[in-house]
């Protein structure tokens, strides 16, 4: 007759202790037993017949009090329902830690540096800088420990949406399009069976470019590294620099002359005929120097003192020219900026750093030149506000400088 095991209880578990004249095994029933050793650690295990051999096999399940008994009962039934169905539970343990240790490595972020090594030399190196940059910035925060196996479309939505919410269309759009090309390597090279997310951009209804488009101030150290990496001229850029921290436009900050600085008073007079709207009244603007803006000037001196302007064309002309007014476009371009931000939208992300720092609406519009009040009250007031406006560049100018930091664009 089969001998009959009683169940343990929790104070038998608890209070029970090595012998060295014992069996040490206190029974469970069904297999499970507590082993006891010398050390004072209670071990449980169980036994059962290996489907495939047949021979008396022993799984250790793991420590008492760290297990329960409750719990150790739970993990016996559960191999119990592995032997029914042929399986061998330590087999299919080891199994099971292999496909966990597998998610483990293949991460979002450690397949996505694998896709970046694969991709490295078959698109341009400044192209994976910034894209790399961005999913620094926008998607490994979030996804980046996720085993690419949990991945899926709701889970890649929410992570643009912050994007969304502030507008970055097509920043949103791209960084969508990078995950679908890291999951798309991940299938490809066995770590995942299909990519889930390859409608995720539906969710996201692509947004008319806007002219002049504008980042957020806040993405500005982005930019500022992306202008620091290019591999354009140098004197690029300066007036890059010097385009951002005037808040002018395009046409302006590339045709300043050394005649227009005047050092003594650290302003810049831009005469009428260069203002915006020459033919419906256009007018002179003066601009107050940051020391930035001194700065950029002083290291130029040496280089385009001679010339007439700040940012000369060094083509051969029978006149001086100029830089070409779409060279910071341009340049914009060629660091992947096509659609959230433009040279003239340059303005509009000072312009909303000024707002934000609860600058005067008038000094702010002032130091955009843009008229303020309609045509009669214009005619009575023609103040250009031009030492209330210096505090606010030079705000500008140190928040610019702070966005570059480790850039080497300010030292």
């Amino acid at each position: 007759m089969a001998r009959i095991i009683q169940p343990l209880t929790n104070t038998q578990a608890e209070k029970a202790k090595f012998s060295a004249g014992g069996r040490n095994e206190l029974n469970d029933g069904g297999g499970l037993f507590l082993q006891l050793t010398p050390t004072g650690s209670k071990i449980w295990r169980i036994r059962y017949d290996n489907p495939a051999t047949g021979k008396r096999t022993k799984l250790t399940l793991g420590n008492y009090p760290e297990l329960s008994l409750a719990q150790a009962r739970t993990k016996r039934k559960e191999i119990r329902a592995l032997l029914v169905q042929g399986i061998d539970p330590k087999f299919h343990l080891a199994q099971a830690k292999a496909e966990q240790a597998q998610k483990l490595n293949n991460t979002f972020l450690a397949i996505a540096e694998q896709w970046r090594k694969k991709r490295e030399n078959e698109i341009k190196p400044l192209t994976m800088l910034k894209n790399w940059r961005r999913l620094e910035m926008y998607l490994f925060p979030i996804l980046g420990n996720y085993p690419v196996t949990e991945i899926n479309s709701p889970l890649l939505v929410n992570a643009v949406k912050p994007l969304d919410e502030k507008g970055y269309n097509d920043t949103l759009h791209r960084m969508i399009n990078l995950a679908n090309q890291i999951l798309d390597y991940a299938v490809t090279i066995g770590a995942l069976e299909i990519n889930p997310c390859y409608k995720a951009s539906g969710a996201y209804h692509r947004k008319p470019q806007v002219s002049n488009a504008a980042i957020h101030y806040s993405e500005l150290p982005a930019l500022m590294r992306s202008v620091a990496d290019d591999r354009g001229e140098e004197l690029t850029k300066y007036l890059f620099k010097w385009e951002l921290l005037s808040m002018v436009r395009p046409s302006e900050a590339v045709s300043v002359e050394w005649s227009e600085i005047d050092f003594e008073k650290n302003l810049w007079h831009i005469p009428a005929e260069k203002m915006k709207k020459v033919k419906t009244g256009a007018f002179a603007h003066t601009v107050p120097l940051s020391s930035q803006m001194i700065d950029i000037l002083k290291q130029l001196r040496p280089i385009t003192g001679t010339h007439k302007f700040v940012f000369p064309s060094f083509a051969r002309s029978s006149k001086p020219k100029s830089m070409s007014k779409g060279t910071i476009a341009s340049a914009l371009r060629r660091m992947g900026y096509t659609g959230e931000q433009t040279a003239h939208g340059l303005r509009t992300v000072g312009r909303t750093y000024l707002e934000d720092q609860m600058t005067d609406h008038r000094i702010g519009e002032s130091c955009l030149a843009h008229k303020i009040g309609d045509k009669t009250s214009r005619t009575y007031n023609r103040a250009d506000y031009v030492e209330q406006r210096r505090p606010a560049m030079q705000q500008w100018g140190d928040y610019v400088e702070q966005c570059a930091k480790g850039t080497g664009l300010f030292d």
